[in-house]
């Protein structure tokens, strides 16, 4: 299998791009402030994994990506997550403004496998917050604050494999088996020590 590049950057005051290189080619989406792109994406992640929240997950899901003008529409579906080959599968139409009417202006699709994707990701978004920091990315991000709970969520499984630490408590109440000890090693923690 090739390896994966993904890079998320912030270009500009409301503006970033995302790069995915796959083995024969190599993407280019651009999102701005009129979405939370990010967080939108990070989500999506989640809710494609079963481990993370079996009452929540899903096997395909579409999210939006605004531009001035344009639009990104990503389709994803994931297909047997715990399995080593492909089985994350993406298909990404980009419109020159931001209707999905006629056809797109190019159509983008590539797949991988979803613990690896999920690794790639967040090494780019330790990137992206070690230059940016939590409050300087919302200020770049026109107000949006960064996917702190999603990306944490992302990191614990890059990691370990397993969704986050939540057990059901007493009388349906959730009772969480982490600490903000623990979510701030993890926030600080680069994921090449683990």
């Amino acid at each position: 299998m090739y390896k994966l590049i993904f890079n998320y950057k912030i270009t500009g005051v409301g503006w970033a791009i995302c790069e995915i290189q796959t083995a024969n080619e190599t993407f280019t989406y651009r999102a701005s402030y009129l979405s939370d792109a990010l967080g939108d994406f990070l989500n999506a992640l989640i809710a494609l994994n079963s481990n993370m929240n079996p009452e929540i997950y899903i096997d395909k899901t579409d999210f939006r990506w605004y531009q001035e003008p344009g639009l990104t529409v990503w389709h994803v579906k994931a297909s047997d997550i715990k399995s080593n080959g492909e089985n994350l599968f993406f298909r990404v139409n980009q419109y020159v403004n931001d209707s999905e009417k006629g056809a797109p202006e190019s159509t983008s699709v590539f797949a991988y496998n979803y613990d690896e994707f999920i690794y790639t990701v967040v090494e780019s978004l330790e990137r992206l917050i070690q230059k940016f920091g939590l409050v300087g990315y919302q200020v770049m991000w026109g107000d949006i604050d960064f996917p702190l709970v999603a990306y944490l969520k992302l990191k614990h499984y890059a990691i370990h494999k397993t969704a986050f630490p939540f057990v059901n408590g007493e009388n349906g109440t959730l009772k969480t088996m982490t600490s903000m000890d623990y979510e701030m090693k993890l926030l600080t923690k680069d994921l090449k020590d683990y």
